[in-house]
């Protein structure tokens, strides 16, 4: 039982929230009444979740040695001993099967862009999170694959807005994870628990944070103001929804560089009360906007 716990935890639940990325074609495509297209995205996005969290037990297996010596990701179950490397990797292989049998019955589509996160993510932890620059790179590719899954499922045309969007906001995130975990190993004098941290520096980040920061904020600024996308959702007044995203990458950026968070993104989303109700009501505007 206590192996079946740890293995769940290994799962890390609590960054599932990432895969509500899957949700967006359904709202952005005036869907979200459709109770057959929310059906479809509660499936993916349960079955993407054991896909992905099971990708993170790999991760954990084999980064289990550098992990011993971070002062946070110790404490996880495979790097702490308290469920071997072995157990974690046999389980994990028999529910990943499982899980991508379950997902090939449901959605052929599906089960293609799930493969391709699969292959992505083994090479990412194999060798390629070694690389700078890169590593934050395949990481955003990750939630363009979880939109492209919440078009699949429900065969919605994605616009090429929505993956620009999507890229540069989790290159973004991905970024500012990186700059925290630098920052926290030069201000702990600690080694280095991620090999691509070896060719970074803060001047660096700050100033690819910087230029993320602008792109995004630029993009949706444009995607808003585009005539074809205001005709597509028969309003004008997208640009209401615009302070909503300013405020919530200032407030991320505040979180980071003044409270020192950003490590870990979903602590920043599920406790910080300003940024939630930021989220809540930039997703309850835009959905009065277009529907209503």
């Amino acid at each position: 039982m206590a192996v079946l716990v740890n293995y769940f935890k290994s799962l890390r639940v609590k960054q599932w929230i990432k895969n509500l990325f899957i949700f967006a074609p359904m709202i952005f495509s005036m869907n979200f009444t459709n109770i057959n297209y929310l059906i479809n995205s509660i499936i993916a996005f349960f079955l993407f979740s054991i896909v992905a969290g099971n990708i993170y037990v790999l991760n954990d297996c084999i980064d289990k040695k550098n992990d011993i010596n971070h002062p946070k990701k110790k404490f996880r179950p495979i790097a702490s001993g308290k469920i071997s490397v072995p157990a974690a990797l046999v389980l994990s292989s028999i529910v990943q099967v499982l899980a991508l049998t379950v997902i090939f019955v449901f959605n052929s589509g599906f089960f293609l862009i799930a493969s391709i996160y699969i292959a992505v993510n083994i090479s990412y932890s194999a060798f390629l999170k070694k690389i700078a620059i890169f590593d934050v790179m395949i990481i955003a590719i990750g939630f363009v694959l979880r939109v492209m899954i919440g078009g699949e499922v429900n065969d919605i045309f994605l616009s090429p807005w929505i993956f620009i969007i999507t890229f540069l906001l989790a290159l973004f995130l991905g970024l500012v994870k990186r700059r925290q975990e630098l920052s926290g190993n030069v201000k702990n004098l600690t080694k280095n628990t991620r090999k691509s941290l070896e060719n970074y520096n803060l001047p660096l980040l700050d100033q690819l944070i910087s230029i993320t920061t602008s792109a995004t904020l630029i993009s949706y600024i444009t995607y808003v103001l585009n005539p074809e996308i205001q005709k597509y959702f028969k309003t004008k007044y997208l640009y209401l929804t615009v302070p909503f995203v300013i405020f919530g990458i200032f407030r991320y950026l505040y979180l980071t560089y003044i409270k020192e968070k950003g490590e870990n993104p979903e602590d920043i989303i599920y406790t910080d009360i300003p940024f939630i109700l930021n989220i809540a009501l930039w997703l309850l505007v835009f959905i009065l906007l277009i529907y209503f």
